[in-house]
C-alpha cells in the first residue's frame, strides 16, 4: 500500500464522518467491513442507458411539455431552456433513452447563450457530458461553475464524480470536503456513500446513504434509486431482509422502477431461484432497456440451461450498447467486460486498454486484468487485478476476477480467499460467475 492510498484512505473516512455529522447521524468510528456498494452510486456516471423503452409517465414527462410550452412561447426565457435539459436528463434517467441527450445539449447551450453568467447552465452541462463518460470535459466543466459560484454543491459534487471517474480518487476526497462543507443531502451524501464503499469502508457507506434516504424535495425515481443503493449495501452487510424492504420501498416509490426490480433478481439468484430471477430481469429490462439488465437476463438464462434464450439476450444487449456509441456515448468499458465474457478477448483488451488511458480508474483496471486473464497472460493480469483491488474495494466481481486470475496461477490460497469473498459479498453478483467461482473452489487444494 503506498503512502499516498494511506493519506486518501484517512481522509475518505474524515470527509465522511463531517458528513455524517452534519446530517445528524453522529460521528463515525471505522471498523473492519464486509461487503461494498456497487458503482451505480453515481448514476449518470457508472451506468449506461440502451435503447428507448415504455416506462411509466411521470411527472418529468408534465414538466418537459410545460416548459416545452413555455419556451415556444418565449424562446428568450433562460430560465425555461435550462430547466428543459435538466427535465430531459431527468427522463435519461427514468426512460434509459439516449436519443434525448441531444435535446438536452441543445437546451443548455440555448441557456447559456441567453444566460452566460448561469451557473445551474455549467452544471446541467457537466452532468449531460457525466453522462455521456466525457469525464475530463466534465470536470473542466465543473471547475468553471465552481469559478462561478463556489458555493454551489451540485457543482462540486459533478467535479467529485468526474475525479473518482478519472481515477483521481485522492483529489475526489479533497473535493468531497469541499462539497460537504457547504450542505448534507442526497447529492452530497451520495457521494460520500460511494467513496467509502470504493475504500472499502462499508459502514459508512451504509451510513451515508441511510442518511441520504431521508432527503426531502427530491424526484421519486432518484429517491427509489437511493433506496436500491441502500439496499444494495445491506446485502453486501448480510442484511438481506433489510435490503428486500429497501427494495420494495422503491417500489412504492415508482412502481415498476427498474433498478428495484434488477435488484430483486440478485436476491433470487443467490437463492438460486433461476426462474424468478429470469422473469425481474426481464421486467426490468422491459422498463429501462440496460444492458446490464438484459446481460444479467442472459447469465440467468444460461445458468437455467436455457442457452438459446441466453444466446439472444446476448445479442440485444451487444445492439443496446451499440446503440450508445452511436449517440456519442464513450462505451470502451462496457464494451471491454461484454466481450471478455460474451465474445473476443482480444476485442476485450482493445477496448480496456482504451477504456484505461481515457479513464484510469479500478473500473478500468478490472477490466484489462478480465480480458488479459481470457487470453491466458494471467502474470499481466494479475498485475491489474492488484491495482483494481488497490483502494480495497470488495465489489464481488473484483473479487471473483482476482479469484479466477488467482487460480489459474495457482496461487490456492489467495484464489479461494477471492473467490468466497465474492460470493459471501453477493452471490447474486452474476448467475454464471457465481456458478464458476464455487466450481473453482471445488478445485482448489486444501
Amino acid at each position: 500500500m503506498t503512502s499516498s492510498h494511506r493519506g486518501g484512505r484517512r481522509l475518505v473516512l474524515a470527509v465522511a464522518s463531517v458528513a455524517l455529522a452534519v446530517a445528524g447521524c453522529g460521528s463515525i468510528t471505522p471498523g473492519s467491513t464486509e461487503a461494498t456498494l456497487p458503482p451505480t452510486s453515481v448514476p449518470t456516471a457508472t451506468s449506461t442507458p440502451a435503447s428507448p423503452a415504455p416506462a411509466p409517465r411521470s411527472a418529468t414527462v408534465d414538466d418537459v411539455d410545460r416548459l416545452q410550452t413555455a419556451i415556444d412561447a418565449d424562446p428568450s426565457d433562460a430560465e425555461a431552456q435550462r430547466d428543459l435539459g435538466f427535465a430531459l436528463l431527468q427522463r435519461v434517467r427514468e426512460t434509459a433513452d439516449p436519443s434525448l441527450y441531444a435535446s438536452a445539449d441543445a437546451a443548455f447551450d440555448r441557456a447559456r447563450e441567453l444566460a452566460p453568467d448561469d451557473s445551474l447552465v455549467l452544471v446541467g452541462i457537466g452532468t449531460l457530458e457525466l453522462g455521456k463518460h466525457d469525464f475530463a470535459t466534465a470536470l473542466a466543466t465543473a471547475r468553471k461553475a465552481i469559478d462561478m459560484a463556489p458555493r454551489s454543491a451540485v457543482a462540486h459534487a459533478i467535479e467529485v464524480d468526474a475525479l473518482v471517474e478519472l481515477g483521481r480518487y485522492d483529489d475526489a476526497d479533497e473535493a468531497a470536503a469541499a462539497m460537504l462543507a457547504l450542505g448534507s443531502d442526497l447529492t452530497t451524501l451520495s457521494r460520500v456513500s460511494y467513496l467509502a464503499e470504493l475504500h472499502g469502508q462499508l459502514d459508512v457507506a451504509v451510513t451515508a446513504m441511510r442518511a441520504a434516504t431521508k432527503s426531502i424535495g427530491v424526484a421519486p425515481e432518484n429517491l427509489a434509486f437511493t433506496h436500491v443503493q441502500l439496499g444494495n449495501l445491506l446485502v453486501y452487510s448480510g442484511d438481506r431482509e433489510d435490503a428486500a424492504a429497501e427494495y420494495e420501498r422503491a417500489l412504492e416509490l415508482v412502481p415498476g422502477h427498474a433498478p428495484a426490480l434488477a435488484a430483486q433478481g440478485r436476491l433470487a439468484v443467490a437463492d438460486g431461484r433461476l426462474d424468478e430471477a429470469i422473469d425481474l430481469f426481464q421486467r426490468a429490462a422491459d422498463v429501462v432497456p440496460l444492458p446490464e439488465y438484459v446481460i444479467s437476463l442472459a447469465d440467468a438464462q444460461a445458468a437455467a440451461g436455457r442457452d438459446d434464450d441466453a444466446a439472444r439476450s446476448v445479442e440485444l444487449a451487444r445492439a443496446e450498447i451499440q446503440l450508445f456509441q452511436a449517440t456519442g456515448v464513450m462505451v470502451d468499458l462496457d464494451l471491454a467486460l461484454f466481450e471478455a465474457d460474451h465474445g473476443n478477448a482480444q476485442r476485450a483488451l482493445r477496448f480496456a486498454e482504451a477504456a484505461y488511458e481515457a479513464t484510469p480508474n479500478v473500473r478500468a483496471a478490472d477490466a484489462r486484468a478480465w480480458a488479459l486473464h481470457g487470453l491466458g497472460r494471467d502474470g499481466d493480469a494479475k498485475r491489474w487485478s492488484d491495482e483494481a483491488l488497490r483502494l480495497g474495494s470488495l465489489d464481488p466481481s473484483f473479487r471473483f476476477h482476482a479469484g479466477a486470475i488467482a487460480a489459474a496461477l495457482g496461487d490456492d490460497e489467495a484464489a479461494r480467499s477471492n473467490l468466497e469473498l465474492a460470493l459471501s459479498t453477493d452471490a447474486g453478483f452474476s448467475a454464471t460467475h457465481a456458478a464458476e467461482a464455487r466450481r473453482l473452489l471445488a478445485t482448489l487444494g486444501d
